[in-house]
């Protein structure tokens, strides 16, 4: 009877213990890991197109053609001053990131795209006679190889960008009034500089969006001649050009080959 009594009190000690255990298991807080934030990498390649519109920045100034002897063959303003209009910009643009940290890239770019941007002035006051014509164009191809230095956060890449641009220039003086002819036109490539800065937002892993500010400054002296009415002196002009505004939208694809053999 006593042996029996002993079992009995055992068996509900170990009862009391296994409840007190299955008690000290539920109080227990459970811990879950945090959801990763994603890191969005702009590393790679990338290719895209963009649209925009470009405006002139400054005055163009252009002299009055004068022979070596300092006589002008048309009467007028000594010099004169316009602006370039407006035009619609568009074209394509390549390059390559580095992520240097998450929050720190840098990279390059190029971009090449159509341009027609125009401006011209009368030497004379209107109602003057046979005024002579500046008129100063950028029509056709322009590139601009840039340096790139951005600061990323969640989706969005705000950079700046800085660089050399190349665009074709014609200048020049013509007057074809009143029986005479004065032809002082030349065309050439400019080389300049290219500054601006952007935003980029990444759609996905692949492909994002961006709307960028480019100033192209092409402020050199452009100096050309020609004859007055096919003979005698060469006549000059010196024209200083302008730099001009840009503003554009974009579509970026990426992929990293780097990123891919490692």
């Amino acid at each position: 009877m006593r042996k029996i009594a002993v079992l009995l009190l055992a068996a509900a000690g170990v009862s009391l213990a296994g409840a007190a255990s299955a008690a000290d298991i539920a109080a227990r807080p459970v811990y879950t890991k945090a959801p990763v934030a994603p890191v969005y990498m702009w590393q790679g390649s990338y290719i895209g197109l963009y649209a925009g519109a470009a405006t002139g920045a400054d005055n163009i100034t252009t002299t009055n053609p004068l022979s070596a002897a300092g006589v002008a063959p048309v009467a007028g303003f000594p010099v004169v001053g316009y602006k370039y209009g407006s035009s619609f910009i568009g074209g394509y643009t390549g390059g390559y990131n580095w992520q240097l940290s998450p929050n720190w890239v840098i990279g390059y770019e190029s971009e090449t795209g159509f341009i027609s941007v125009k401006g011209s002035s009368a030497f004379a006051a209107a109602g003057a006679g046979a005024s002579s014509i500046a008129t100063t164009s950028i029509n056709g191809m322009y590139s601009a190889w840039t340096g790139r230095l951005g600061y990323a956060f969640d989706r969005s890449l705000i950079y700046a960008k800085g660089g050399v641009a190349l665009a074709q220039t014609e200048t020049g003086v013509t007057n074809g009034l009143g029986g005479s002819h004065l032809f002082t036109t030349g065309k050439k490539y400019e080389l300049g500089y290219a500054a601006g800065a952007g935003w980029e937002y990444m759609l996905d892993p692949k492909w994002s969006v961006k709307a960028e500010y480019l100033y192209l400054g092409f402020n050199n002296n452009f100096n050309t001649n020609g004859n007055f009415n096919g003979a005698g002196p060469q006549n000059f002009s010196t024209t200083n050009l302008a730099g001009i505004h840009t503003g554009k939208v974009g579509l970026n694809y990426k992929w990293d080959w780097f990123g891919m053999l490692r």
